[in-house]
């Protein structure tokens, strides 16, 4: 059925029969949060596919094995996530159009929060990537368009753990959330091993992009010894 479709379903539906969160679908708290996340992802996958365009011809032309294993390792997570976003949004097309999957009595509901919460860590890993990919194409005809995308994942990733918090609160759900914290947001993690930028509290502004100097061939160990 369309999105259309389940609409029209749902407004024919007796309102006091169905199951509730304190508000109407449309313009409370919960679908407002839902639909803010759904426009995140929505973003991040259009965006995605632009960055591995980007990589492709990359991967093509790579000096050697070190560079092109290097640059497919990223492209393919980035694929891996595409796929995920591919079945993930339909699914919450769907939840926006019926109030009466919204509960937390839903079992099917719980598990798409999960799956959404594993993508705020699918989006962390994507800014990193993009951060990784502006030491190589700085200067050339690559620099804007990523930094670009870099920009507005930076600003969606506060934006998602937001978004992820406020549903938390809202549903009080059993939903764990301890496989969407990275590294540099894990309490007890060692503090060598977090990297400030990435460590911003939702309430502050987007991280500031990492200082890039003069371009350099980007590999591990030219990150670590530059």
């Amino acid at each position: 059925m369309t999105f259309e479709g389940r609409r029209d379903v749902y407004a024919s539906f007796n309102m006091e029969k169905m199951i509730t969160i304190n508000h109407s679908v449309g313009g409370s708290p919960l679908y407002d949060t839902l639909a803010e996340v759904s426009a995140i992802l929505g973003r991040s996958k259009e965006a995605l596919s632009q960055f591995q365009a980007i990589l492709e011809p990359t991967i093509e032309k790579a000096a050697d094995d070190h560079e092109r294993l290097y640059w497919h390792h990223i492209y393919e997570e980035e694929e891996h996530r595409f796929d995920r976003l591919t079945a993930l949004l339909p699914k919450l097309e769907e939840a926006l159009a019926d109030e009466a999957f919204l509960s937390r009595e839903n079992g099917d509901f719980l598990r798409l929060l999960q799956d959404i919460s594993l993508e705020k860590f699918g989006l962390h890993n994507f800014l990193e990537h993009l951060d990784l990919s502006l030491f190589h194409y700085k200067g050339t005809e690559h620099e804007p368009p990523i930094t670009a995308l870099r920009d507005m994942t930076a600003a969606d990733y506060q934006r998602m753990k937001a978004a992820l918090e406020t549903l938390n609160r809202a549903l009080d759900a059993p939903v764990s959330l301890a496989a969407s914290v990275p590294t540099d947001e894990k309490e007890h993690q060692k503090d060598h091993l977090k990297l400030a930028q990435y460590a911003v509290p939702p309430s502050d502004p987007a991280p500031v992009r990492p200082s890039i100097g003069t371009r350099r061939q980007l590999t591990v160990g030219s990150l670590k010894h530059g």
